[in-house]
């Protein structure tokens, strides 16, 4: 188990870990599948490196046998997921009368098998199947095996699976523009940012300061420390809530209603218009100093510290205001 940890990837059962696992239980075919018994496709098949095999079976017919005849597979369909032999349920000579044998096991030589599942919904089966051609059958240990490496093998799926779920999901977070509202920081264990979206980056500079590197700002790593799920910062007309969720966090920000006077609106949109102060003044017959202290506290309620961040704050305003 752990050579195949080693292996990673996001197919944890490839054909050499199915090598070592005939190093364990002798067989002379190794397999394993992965299918849909509801809609009768086979979702992936894996052969051991070096089998080969003459035998092949009618799609129909196969889904007959798996579905109604092999023993085995009936078990699992009623929700059995201990290790199990074919002769279990037949003797060999039981078998060789039967339709399993003339349409699936002759074809390829089998006369015995053994079968190990993963547990899962009918829909998304996985089993590894181990064959022999001749005897003897699997023993009592054969059995003993598999079942002890049952768990670990649901536990190697499931991680390739996690894998496969952050790389697709790292890759589209990574592509987004930091315009976006939402952003995820994902933690390791000591408190450090493995992963920040482009959105995450830039809401951790605007609220809280943060210079790029690894490490959280303070009063984040204060915050987790204090074993809170949610913190609410508001900077002018912005807000961004953080949510803790395990080792990730959340962020996501929203424009919050601001109190602009008439008079700062008024000001505000001479600005937006490109006009100087000293010629707002002389449009609302106002003292220079006077359009300055408005813009003061204009750039106070905004949370912004320039006359272009201040106008794209107020057309956000108005924008959100008209819908």
């Amino acid at each position: 188990m752990s050579e195949a940890e080693a292996v990673g990837g996001d197919q944890p059962f490839t054909s050499d870990l199915l090598v070592e696992l005939g190093r364990i239980v002798e067989a002379d075919w190794v397999t394993y599948c992965e299918l849909d018994r509801v809609r009768k496709r086979v979702l992936l098949n894996v052969e051991r490196a070096g089998d080969s095999s003459d035998g092949s079976v009618d799609e129909g017919v196969l889904w007959e046998l798996v579905i109604e005849e092999h023993p085995v597979c009936v078990q699992y369909q009623r929700g059995v997921i201990d290790a199990l032999k074919v002769s279990d349920f037949m003797t060999l000579a039981e078998l060789r009368r039967g339709r399993l044998y003339d349409e699936w096991f002759r074809p390829y030589g089998v006369q015995h098998e053994l079968d190990v599942p993963i547990p899962s919904p009918l829909w998304h089966t996985k089993t590894f199947l181990f064959d022999r051609a001749g005897t003897p059958d699997f023993t009592e240990r054969d059995r003993l095996v598999l079942d002890l490496l049952r768990p670990q093998l649901a536990r190697l799926w499931q991680s390739a699976r996690t894998r496969r779920l952050l790389r697709v999901t790292l890759a589209e977070l990574g592509q987004g523009s930091e315009s976006e509202l939402r952003g995820v920081i994902f933690l390791s264990a000591t408190g450090e940012m493995e992963f920040a979206s482009p959105p995450a980056g830039r809401l951790l500079r605007d609220f809280f300061g943060a210079n790029g590197g690894a490490r959280l700002p303070a009063e984040l790593t204060q915050w987790l420390a204090s074993g809170s799920d949610r913190l609410v910062r508001r900077r002018g007309s912005r807000e961004v809530t953080v949510e803790r969720s395990q080792d990730a966090l959340l962020l996501r920000e929203r424009q919050v209603e601001v109190d602009l006077t008439p008079r700062e609106r008024e000001v505000l949109s001479w600005v937006a218009r490109g006009k100087t102060n000293p010629e707002i003044a002389a449009l609302l017959w106002l003292a220079p100093s006077t359009v300055r202290k408005h813009l003061e506290n204009v750039y106070g309620k905004l949370g912004v510290s320039t006359r272009t961040a201040a106008v794209a704050r107020f057309l956000g305003l108005i924008e959100a205001e008209a819908s």
